[in-house]
């Protein structure tokens, strides 16, 4: 009896195993990750690179790509993707949407392909779809316009729209002539996003190409670090007693200043 019941259960599993389900939308662990707006001046040019955050990340179908002028307001879905990628969904693989310039200029295969519909100069990109798993939602059952319904955005250059879960603080830098590269992921864009020279996008299969900047990236001031007594000496010398906190610092004697 007791290896009926075993048996019983064996081909239980195995029916359940065999029977046709949805695939299940694991998706929503995932951030936009790289982005391109335009190349030596031709909006044409543009990609999008997204990376897993965990594994099997990789039923996309019915998530969206959705643009954002610069003020906030929807322009329209740029692409509903089509079908699931097909490569192992591990750990950081990435995959890539582009337009055909782009590939006609790398030799690089995206994924997906898309209108040259992103926002040049400033505005805000946002893929995905709402919920934390399960299934994805019908497209046409969700509210596009609305950023917090996406898996992650990205608002960058003059964009000065409101603020939503994912961008934080919009970075000033923009993907005309470079790109955006992710460098970190705390839902603050100014933090998260890097000026990227070359660009480096990649797709599943784990291609890449190499895109020098037509467009320098900014360059940062290099602002000097005072040690921690200057300071204090700064102030000194602005008020008249530099000199004696410098000696206070060398002699490391109690000196007084005189009287004014």
């Amino acid at each position: 009896m007791k290896r009926l019941g075993n048996l019983i259960l064996v081909c239980s599993a195995l029916i359940l195993l065999s029977t046709p389900r949805p695939a299940h939308a694991i998706f929503h662990l995932m951030v936009i990750d790289e982005v391109m707006t335009s190349y030596g001046g031709d909006p044409n040019v543009q990609f999008v690179e997204c990376k897993m955050l965990a594994i099997v990340q990789s039923f996309l179908t019915g998530t969206v790509l959705g643009a954002f002028d610069s003020n906030g307001t929807y322009l329209g879905d740029v692409l509903v993707l089509p079908n699931d990628i097909t490569a192992p969904g591990a750990l950081d693989r990435r995959w890539l949407m582009a337009t055909q310039a782009f590939e006609t200029l790398t030799g690089l295969t995206p994924e997906f392909s898309i209108p040259p519909e992103l926002p040049t100069g400033g505005g805000m990109i946002c893929w995905g779809a709402p919920g934390l798993g399960s299934f994805v939602p019908d497209p046409n059952s969700w509210d596009h316009s609305n950023p917090n319904n996406y898996t992650d955005c990205v608002a960058y250059g003059t964009y000065s729209g409101p603020a939503n879960i994912h961008i934080g603080n919009p970075t000033p830098l923009d993907g005309d002539g470079h790109s955006l590269v992710r460098i970190s992921n705390t839902d603050d864009n100014e933090t998260d996003f890097s000026c990227g020279d070359p660009a480096g996008p990649e797709n599943e299969n784990e291609e890449t190409a190499s895109l020098p900047a037509t467009t320098p990236c900014p360059v940062e001031p290099n602002i000097p670090v005072l040690p921690r007594w200057g300071m204090p000496l700064l102030l000194g010398l602005l008020t008249g007693s530099g000199a004696l906190l410098l000696l206070r610092r060398r002699v490391g004697t109690a000196l007084t200043p005189p009287p004014q």
